[in-house]
């Protein structure tokens, strides 16, 4: 494995996992999340719609309110150089709807200082 590719496993790892631990149940400011996370420019589409960093920092609000547990299961991850293609699970308690569960597939390309530039994903609810 390249150190590139080791660098793009890591940050999609981070991605998957920690970011949305944080985005959930952290006290962490989302800002600094959000900004550890992706770079300024990164492009962040969900099911077609475009997202803004100020669209993932609004999303912790009522993440934070609503989710009182949350697991990124990753299925499968896919690396090559810069890029990377994940098929994950993620699940949450949420206080109004129960469990929930959501399966994801994405790609996206990560820059060389390890943060996420480009991610374009696909969820269903299953």
């Amino acid at each position: 494995m390249t150190a590139m590719s080791e660098i793009t496993e890591l940050a999609a790892r981070r991605l998957l996992i920690d970011y949305t631990r944080d985005m959930a149940l952290s006290d962490d400011d989302p800002e600094q999340i959000v900004d550890r996370t992706v770079t300024d420019d990164a492009v962040w589409v969900t099911d077609g719609t475009a997202l803004t960093r100020d669209h993932l920092v609004a999303h912790a609000g009522p993440a934070r309110k609503n989710v009182t547990a949350v697991q990124m299961r990753i299925d499968d991850l896919l690396v090559d150089g810069h890029r990377f293609a994940a098929r994950c699970c993620l699940s949450t308690e949420h206080r109004k709807l129960g469990h929930t569960a959501i399966e994801w597939i994405l790609v996206g390309e990560v820059a060389d200082d390890g943060r996420v530039r480009r991610i374009h994903q696909f969820g269903r609810t299953s």
